[in-house]
């Protein structure tokens, strides 16, 4: 019995916390999200992504235009143990168009109810351009 029992806990501690994200995973996904180029100023675009931020379900972590990076994240509800988001916004170099990279994880990776944020800013962003 008390080998079904360290068993049990094992499998449950593999369930829900070794699936487990961070914003830290989020950020170092760099470089693997889906991205969008827009035929916009990086200023223009920028104050999209926050607005956006501002007006869903997501807090805004922090913002860092010097190296392009917006992090945030949702905390835990009802139907998601919470999902990170970190986004990538640089220039392309004629400086008329800006790229736009979102990398967005659920918090618990077993958490099929956990919202996409990248389709839901691109869609917004979309909307907003």
């Amino acid at each position: 019995m008390k080998k079904y029992c360290s068993i049990f806990v094992i499998v449950f501690y593999m369930l829900t916390v070794g699936g487990c994200a961070s914003l830290a995973d989020a950020r170092a996904a760099k470089g693997t999200g889906p991205f969008k180029v827009y035929q916009h100023d990086i200023d223009i675009v920028w104050a999209a992504i926050v607005n956006i931020i501002n007006e869903s379900d997501l807090d805004l972590i922090t913002e860092n235009k010097s190296k392009g990076e917006i992090l945030a994240q949702r905390s835990m509800t009802v139907f998601s143990y919470g999902e990170n988001v970190a986004i990538y916004i640089e220039i392309i170099t004629d400086k008329e168009s800006t790229r736009v990279e979102i990398n967005s994880k659920k918090a618990l990776a077993t958490n099929i109810t956990a919202k996409s944020w990248d389709s839901y800013i691109f869609q917004e962003l979309d909307n907003k351009l």
